[in-house]
């Protein structure tokens, strides 16, 4: 991931109050996670490959 997207990832759970190390934080982003996925179907899955690639090319 690069230091772009750490920023953005850092903006999104700023603008939302998440806490992804507790169980509300985690259940909230899961309930974003769905909504974008009822909206756009497959933006998840995609995301999910794009951070993949970039993870596996990263070592």
């Amino acid at each position: 991931m690069s230091d772009r997207d750490k920023e953005l990832v850092a903006l999104m759970l700023q603008l939302t109050g998440l806490d992804l190390r507790s169980a509300d934080g985690r259940a909230g982003a899961g309930a974003i996670l769905r909504e974008i996925e009822t909206k756009s179907p497959g933006t998840v899955a995609r995301l999910r490959t794009v951070c993949a690639a970039r993870s596996a090319t990263a070592h």
